[in-house]
């Protein structure tokens, strides 16, 4: 009888323990950077049997949509459909055993802040993805941390991290000066957002530099991955917008870690 007692009071124990994680905190984002814009974020409540991403791993399809897309769900762009968070998590904000998420607000620009409520629906971990526009494969991470129960506020600061699923051409997808070799396609991307800039000379570069990854020879550039994700190593840029081996502007679009702040505030019961 004393153990059965004593077993009683334990599960008693856990259950209140489990209703305590359940809250609805406050998930605020900041926007470091002096000329970046965040794309929409993605935030996944989950369990220990989920990783969004993992630096020395290579990225998953649905974080490549992320990093080079900015694509989350279907809602964002239907032609990614089944290769987005969308069908690696299951349906929004649905407690599915493993994870809960949901895609929050419109884009974030530099110096800016937003707040949103979460509800973490008793998942003791927290993750948080958002690309960073202008660049090629670029997202700030937040990977796993515990959430908080007790009433307070926790702040986490962000790095960024290079997805490894493109090279850093740094080129606008609208420039006809450089192509895709063996299929002509223009590069700086298929449509991707962000890479800022027009060009109309060729590009006068075999090796790219720091920061660009890409090889450019007679005008046509080798695409390809670029290891598994990592912590980005900046952009290059260049101070012409009219070719060169970027375009983006060194003197506004350079950036250094950390790039966000997260703060997260839990509710007094």
């Amino acid at each position: 009888m004393k153990l059965t007692k004593l077993a009683s009071a334990a599960i008693l124990a856990m259950a209140a323990s489990g209703s305590a994680n359940a809250v609805v905190v406050d998930v605020q984002i900041t926007n470091l950077t002096h000329a970046q814009t965040f794309t929409p974020r993605l935030v996944i409540a989950h369990d220990a049997t989920y990783d969004a991403f993992e630096a020395g791993q290579d990225a998953s399809t649905a974080l490549a949509w992320l990093a080079e897309a900015g694509v989350i769900d279907d809602a964002q762009n239907a032609d990614s459909s089944g290769q987005n968070f969308e069908a690696e998590l299951g349906p929004v904000d649905t407690d599915n055993g493993a994870n809960t998420w949901h895609r929050f607000g419109g884009t974030l620009g530099p110096s800016a802040s937003l707040s949103y409520p979460f509800d973490t629906m008793d998942k003791p971990y927290l993750s948080l993805l958002t690309m960073l526009v202008p660049t090629n494969d670029t997202f700030a991470g937040l990977d796993s941390i515990e959430i908080p129960t007790e009433a307070g506020t926790y702040t986490y600061t962000l790095h960024a991290y290079d997805a490894g699923t493109e090279l850093n051409d740094e080129i606008n997808s609208t420039r006809t000066d450089v192509v895709e070799a063996g299929t002509g396609n223009a590069l700086g991307g298929y449509g991707l957002p962000g890479v800022a800039g027009v060009g109309a000379s060729p590009v006068p570069l075999g090796v790219g530099g720091t920061g660009v990854g890409a090889v450019i020879e007679n005008g046509e550039i080798e695409d390809g991955t670029d290891g598994p994700v990592h912590i980005h190593r900046g952009i290059l840029g260049d101070t012409s917008l009219t070719g060169g081996a970027s375009d983006l502007d060194s003197t506004s679009h350079r950036w250094l870690n950390p790039v966000a702040r997260v703060t997260i505030t839990v509710p007094a019961s």
